[in-house]
């Protein structure tokens, strides 16, 4: 052991996070992009473009079916070029999707954005490569916990500067500024993003990333994983589609719904941390299995209490936190059980997966958002709003925002 009087075990531990921090600066600026796309787009096509909800919720899942197939191909570009290289690829992937924000025609809309879905796919890739591949073992699960908090604190940047030039210039101006800070943010990737070592020792076909692909499924560990991460993102899919409608349906109050919300981002952001500093203490065994007996209890408190306000509110704040606090253990899961070189393709499954679970979340989101709105309650309330939305002609170009 060196005596303390060296600096060299400090000057090691800044280099290493030196990485992460960049890292962690870039995703910010993801979300302050992403994010407001997210939430605007689906209003873009129903405000500007005047589609009914059905196509919009077609549009935003065929996005992330896109998505998933390219995350598919993500192990193997990132293989070939590196998870830096492959990250700029995406930021300029994404930049060609935002153009959808300045198309008129519905079918160039679409397809744009199911181009920038498989942009968002590559840098999703790319980045949870780079993440595991980083010298600062010690402290992985932190990092991890800070890289995925790091989108959210984006979206609070950016949600309510992209709502002040929408409503003040409109969508197209939103684009453009979109499309400006998505280039800014690549280039900031490929100069300021220190470069780590992690492409494939010596580069292999397409058709043999895909050989490989049954062998790596077969090994117990990433099955393992695959169900780890799948089996949470329907729960959590559930309880975002869901428990907002309940909490609405038994007290109408948007105020609860508002803090509610407010509730989990703070709560399950912390929980994040937290779950995080636990892996590096004592291995992401013991927080995983923590996060997964909250799982149940909210489950099973939810099915006991789906009438009450209190039960609906405690047990999905209890759900939401530990969904998220098993995406964070994810990333050391893939560190700790999957070699360097079957890294890459295992986090391509890992994120195709994800990927999957999140399109389906989204149609049934947008599907049942308009059962807000309806006099009528339950199943028959989002069937009647989709018939009607179905049926409502356009907008007349007047009411759109910002013109």
């Amino acid at each position: 052991m060196l005596p303390e009087s060296q600096p060299a075990p400090a000057s090691r531990t800044a280099r290493s996070w030196w990485p992460a921090a960049l890292l962690v600066a870039v995703q910010i600026a993801n979300g302050i992009w992403y994010m407001p796309q997210l939430s605007f787009f689906p209003i873009y096509l129903q405000e500007d473009l005047g589609l009914s909800t059905v196509a919009i919720s077609a549009i935003v899942s065929g996005a992330l079916v896109s998505g998933m197939f390219a995350a598919l191909l993500g192990g193997a570009v990132t293989g070939e070029l590196s998870s830096k290289r492959t990250f700029v690829l995406g930021l300029l992937v994404s930049a060609v999707g935002v153009l959808a924000f300045l198309a008129r025609i519905p079918w160039l809309v679409a397809l744009l954005w199911f181009v920038g879905g498989a942009g968002l796919s590559l840098i999703t890739v790319a980045g949870a490569s780079y993440l595991t591949g980083l010298s600062a073992r010690g402290a992985l699960g932190i990092l991890a916990a800070l890289y995925s908090l790091s989108l959210t604190v984006g979206g609070v940047i950016g949600n309510p500067i992209a709502g002040w030039v929408i409503e003040s210039y409109g969508f197209a101006a939103f684009g453009i500024a979109e499309l400006v800070f998505i280039l800014l943010t690549a280039l900031f990737t490929a100069r300021a993003l220190i470069p780590i070592d992690d492409r494939a020792p010596r580069s292999a076909p397409l058709a043999a990333f895909w050989a490989s692909s049954a062998p790596l499924v077969r090994q117990v560990r990433v099955r393992m994983l695959i169900g780890l991460r799948g089996l949470p993102t329907i729960f959590y899919g559930l309880m975002t589609v869901l428990i907002p409608l309940l909490l609405n349906d038994l007290t109408g109050s948007k105020t609860l719904v508002a803090a509610y919300s407010t509730a989990n981002l703070v709560i399950a952001s912390a929980c994040q941390i937290l779950a995080g500093r636990a892996a590096d203490r004592w291995g992401a065994r013991i927080p995983t299995v923590v996060a997964y007996a909250c799982l149940a209890l909210a489950g099973l408190g939810l099915a006991l209490t789906a009438d009450t306000v209190w039960g609906l509110f405690v047990f999905g704040v209890v759900g939401v936190a530990a969904a998220w606090s098993l995406s964070t253990l994810m990333y050391v899961w893939v560190a700790d059980g999957v070699g360097a070189v079957e890294r890459p393709p295992a986090l391509a499954r890992w994120c195709a997966l994800l990927t999957g679970c999140r399109s389906w979340r989204a149609r049934c989101s947008l599907q049942a958002r308009p059962s807000l709105r309806s006099p009528t309650t339950g199943a028959s309330r989002c069937a009647n709003s989709l018939r009607d939305e179905a049926g409502r002609s356009p907008r007349p170009a007047s009411s759109r925002v910002g013109r």
